[in-house]
């Protein structure tokens, strides 16, 4: 992303820019307007195990799934997103059923057809050399291919490239992944480390997401790393880091205990059972909140963990419905970074307010499309979903105040969690909580096409931490954009 009118903005932003190739013919699908052709409504994945081989030399990846469902209407054939790969068999409840490709679609007919209500499993075996998908403006996403192993770019629609999967934001699932590698190499992914078995030169590594996750949120990486072990308090942290990285570099990284708490207390208590991060030397510039475990293509710093790690409440467990609620993830996240500035040495996020638009006139670039109405797969990642987004929130805050924002903010992630939710949703409450008419705020922050100016309450000395004692914290730019 390139600087935007006199603030310079870090491109860490990962897009992913799909069509709606391959429209699904099996079942109702969720017609998501960036996204149409993506994911199908007749039926609710619960758990996916994944057993997957890969040999990063030749890039071939083998690989069973067995995704547990519950069909939510009658089905006669079980639709599934997947791109590239060679399916070479699925089965229905045990019994070989046909398929065929249409698309990024690969559809399964079971001998007998599947009652409403029924829950069923089905397993598909595949292979091949999953691939990563670039696109004209640089970004990238799917299965990519490392010096030493492999790392997976899941947001928006990239998991598909790796793993047969519904890729409806609504529908999350539970995980177990069985992921098989040569002796030497470190395999990471979602969840908790259940074990590592090695048998002659492989070694498998099974990790567990017992929490549901959409399946973007999906991460695999494989390479040469150190793979640590620590906690946060009774929280099992775990965190890859690729060899090649010197330690004395990654000190970014000891901010997330500090952000976890801080976040605990201003959101609610972390929605997972496990934490961590993944930083390996790609070179591709990119951040992800990744479910527990977030991805680093490059050495991060504080900021973007700081970023990252709110995510695992607005984004991860509080996902969103549709695409075009992304304000909900980026923009509350972006102010969540700003909030924790404020009590670790930074601006306040009042100050970053009013200094944001005394810099920007009111048809600056930086406040287009309106984050609250994006209307493609490339405005999703732009600068005016994160800054914008933020000044919504923080313009919410000057509104009803601060316990007020903190107390809609806190029922939010409690009502909403590992669940999914709308804007409108997000509105309703903030109106009920604060008994305040805020539809005009709100129409004014997120839906207008052109920002008007505004002149924000003066300054006042800082409020009293609400989260952990502060620390240092170097004045930060404005706001990485990160997924």
């Amino acid at each position: 992303m390139a600087a935007t009118t006199r603030i310079a903005i870090l491109a860490l932003c990962l897009t992913a820019m799909l069509g709606a190739d391959g429209m699904a013919a099996a079942g109702a699908l969720d017609r998501d307007p960036i996204f149409p052709g993506v994911g199908s409504s007749a039926y609710d994945a619960t758990h996916y195990d994944v057993r997957l081989a890969y040999q990063p030399h030749s890039g071939q990846l083998r690989a069973t799934v067995a995704i547990e469902a519950r069909a939510r209407e009658a089905l006669r054939r079980i639709g599934l997103d997947l791109a590239g790969l060679r399916v070479t068999a699925v089965r229905v409840d045990g019994v070989e059923a046909s398929f065929r490709r249409e698309g990024r679609k690969l559809l399964a007919t079971p001998v007998t057809p599947l009652a409403a209500g029924r829950a069923f499993t089905v397993t598909v075996r595949y292979r091949g050399r999953p691939r990563a998908i670039f696109r004209r403006n640089g970004t990238v996403e799917g299965w990519f291919r490392t010096g030493d192993g492999a790392l997976t770019i899941g947001e928006s629609i990239g998991t598909a490239t790796w793993l047969p999967c519904n890729e409806r934001l609504t529908d999350k699932a539970t995980f177990d992944f069985h992921l098989t590698v040569p002796s030497g190499l470190r395999a990471a992914s979602n969840g908790r480390l259940r074990s590592v078995r090695r048998d002659g030169g492989r070694s498998t590594y099974s990790w567990r997401e017992a929490q549901p996750m959409a399946a973007y949120l999906a991460v695999v990486n494989i390479g040469r790393a150190r793979l640590q072990r620590s906690r946060i308090g009774r929280l099992p942290v775990w965190t890859m880091v690729d060899s090649r990285l010197p330690e004395r570099r990654l000190r970014a990284l000891d901010s997330l205990p500090s952000a976890i708490r801080f976040f605990s207390r201003a959101f609610g208590p972390y929605p997972f059972d496990s934490a961590g991060s993944i930083v390996d030397r790609t070179p591709i510039v990119f951040a992800l909140e990744s479910q527990t475990r977030p991805i680093y293509g490059f050495l991060p710093e504080r900021q973007v963990v700081v970023h990252e790690t709110a995510h695992q409440w607005f984004g991860d467990s509080v996902g969103i419905a549709r695409w075009s609620d992304i304000w909900l993830n980026e923009g509350l996240t972006t102010w969540a970074q700003w909030y924790y500035a404020e009590h670790h040495g930074g601006p306040t996020t009042r100050a970053t307010f009013r200094r944001l638009l005394r810099e920007n006139p009111p048809d600056s670039p930086l406040w287009q499309p309106p984050p609250g109405r994006p209307q493609k797969a490339s405005d999703l990642f732009v600068p005016s979903i994160y800054v914008r987004g933020a000044l919504a929130v923080e313009a919410l805050r000057l509104e009803v105040g601060t316990p007020t924002l903190l107390k809609i903010l806190r029922r939010w992630t409690a009502e909403h969690r590992h669940g999914a939710a709308r804007i409108g949703e997000f509105i309703a409450l903030a109106e009920e909580l604060s008994d305040r008419d805020l539809q005009p705020l709100f129409n004014r922050w997120l839906y207008a096409s052109r920002l008007q100016s505004f002149s924000a309450p003066p300054s006042r000395s800082r409020s009293q931490p609400s989260g952990p004692s502060r620390g240092s914290l170097a004045q930060p730019q404005p706001t990485p954009l990160t997924p």
